[in-house]
């Protein structure tokens, strides 16, 4: 580690890679059609594919900022290959599974190549040992699998992020123009995928800094360099999004709408971010691999001190800059992963070479690796076979189908997809209009609203437990009467449970989109059918 060369590695290093690589692919492509032709979660349904539907088409416009347009792009690229010649949009609108599922895939080969890129960093940074350890890690952690099954930019972000802390400790390392532009280049590139990647301009400085510091450079060529970098890295957002530039005034109006979201709890979410946060991280990575992140830390510390603070920089910004918001996701610290992966790596190495004292080498590591890897492989197998089961959100769409006699009308809570809707229109069933958002539909709930359904011939209610929850959870007065009121006012003639055994873990907003507690035997929420008294 004293001279920063990566070693050569021999074929069986090459063999573990590529074992790794195909497990890492196949566990995101395991149950990636789940709850097609329908996109249940709504940035999936309106703010990905779509765009990039109509991007496939010659229109860049994404028309939406809230996210970048960065992964939108890949994907119409992708769309565009895959269905030449076709008219994209109508295509989503005909067979809205075909698109989703290219783009899904997507999202899982970009995991994939996450998993070889950070090899790749670990083997140039640490050793080759280190970067396999590394690999093994992301392969198989529990929320970047998970959002590899999905059209959204949260685990494609990782691939620019992870090739932005290579070139950032390359940076520190050796000081060269093209390292500074690299890091540069790729954290906008990071940045221009999801704006949670941003704060990783500070790593970039931190690098030209710390050199400074030792003396390595002088000021002027170090600003010269940081400069660069600057310009890079506005380049790289850019490049992925040509209409913050374009359409400026939109992009900062929505740009700001986001950020102020981020400042206000979600509807019954309690607790405190800086302690869920770490929390996350149990079980979205994994409670060994977080102890030997922490460990690595410490031992890579001692011998090559630069690198281990620039690996650390990124998550502490990232988690603290998020803790201080109102609202929080485990998926948001998402970025943080590869970073810990790989100080995770070096304690994970070590491990290993402590064992292989005391029996053979092939042996210390398997053991080491069952230790490491135990609790991930099985959330993550868990979670593949959970999403080849049918959602509860279709279960509960056919048995509409087959029970409710056509020109019935109905009322949907607003938390179901636009096109799950039409297909009750296309039965036949009137849809009462429910406006969005989820949280202002709680909040108007009160119990006289059911004599307003009875009265205007809205006979049949149709609740989803990823709705009621929040409301149930803020403890909001209207929405715990409306609720009681529905179920003594009218009889539940469909009920369709994620749950084998029928108890319901404590709601989380978390858990009510990855489904990560062993409770749960298939996706989606519980799902209720009422048909109202005297109606």
């Amino acid at each position: 580690m004293n001279d920063h060369r990566p070693s050569r590695v021999g074929v069986r290093h090459l063999v573990v890679l590529a074992v790794v690589v195909a497990v890492a692919l196949g566990v995101r492509l395991v149950g990636i059609r789940h709850g097609l032709p329908f996109a249940y979660n709504p940035d999936e349904e309106l703010h990905f594919v779509p765009p990039a539907a109509r991007a496939a088409e010659g229109d860049l416009d994404p028309g939406y900022f809230e996210n970048p347009s960065g992964f939108t792009y890949v994907v119409a690229v992708v769309l565009r290959a895959a269905f030449p010649g076709q008219d994209l949009p109508a295509l989503l609108a005909d067979d809205p599974g075909a698109v989703f599922l290219v783009a899904r895939v997507v999202s899982a080969v970009l995991g994939a190549l996450t998993v070889v890129a950070v090899h790749a960093v670990g083997r140039r940074v640490l050793d080759p040992a280190a970067g396999l350890w590394a690999a093994a890690l992301l392969a198989v952690a529990y929320l970047p699998v998970f959002y590899g099954h999905q059209a959204l930019n949260d685990a494609a972000t990782l691939l620019p992020v992870v090739l932005a802390t290579g070139a950032c400790v390359s940076l520190h390392r050796r000081g060269r123009w093209r390292d500074a532009l690299a890091a540069g280049a790729l954290v906008g590139l990071a940045a221009g995928t999801k704006y949670l990647a941003a704060p990783m301009a500070l790593v970039v400085a931190l690098a030209v800094a710390l050199r400074v510091v030792a003396g390595r450079q002088p000021v002027g060529p170090a600003l010269a360099r940081l400069g660069g970098a600057a310009v890079a890295c506005l380049a790289g957002v850019l490049v992925l999004n040509p209409y913050i530039a374009l359409a400026a005034s939109r992009f900062w109006s929505e740009f700001r709408g986001q950020t102020g979201q981020a400042s206000s709890a979600k509807l019954g979410q309690d607790g405190s971010a800086w302690l869920d946060y770490p929390v996350s991280l149990l079980w979205g990575l994994g409670l060994v691999p977080v102890v030997l992140a922490a460990a690595g830390f410490v031992l890579l510390l001692r011998r090559d001190r630069g690198t281990a603070v620039l690996l650390v920089c990124f998550p502490v910004v990232l988690y603290v800059s998020m803790a201080v918001q109102g609202r929080w996701f485990g998926r948001w610290l998402l970025p943080a992963y590869p970073a810990l992966v790989l100080l995770a790596a070096v304690a994970a190495r070590e491990l290993a070479a402590v064992v292989a004292r005391r029996v053979p080498a092939p042996v210390a590591t398997g053991v080491v690796g069952l230790l490491v890897l135990a609790q991930p492989l099985v959330d993550v197998a868990r979670s593949d076979v959970l999403l080849t089961r049918t959602d509860t959100r279709q279960v509960a769409l056919d048995a509409l189908l087959a029970q409710v006699p056509p020109d019935s009308r109905l009322v949907v809570e607003p938390a179901l997809p636009r096109s799950w809707l039409a297909t009750l229109r296309d039965a036949r069933l009137e849809v009462r209009p429910v406006p969005r958002p989820h949280q202002a539909y709680e909040a108007r709930l009160e119990p006289g609203l059911l004599d307003t359904y009875r009265s205007e011939g809205w006979c049949w209610v149709v609740v989803s437990g990823q709705q009621r929850e929040r409301g149930l959870a803020a403890g909001l007065p209207g929405a715990l009467a409306y609720y009681r009121d529905l179920e003594a006012e009218g009889d539940t003639v469909v009920t369709s449970s994620p749950y084998a055994d029928g108890d319901r873990p404590p709601f989380s907003f978390d858990f009510s989109f990855n489904y990560y507690p062993p409770a749960h035997h298939r996706p989606g929420p519980v799902m209720e059918v009422h048909r109202l008294h005297d109606c």
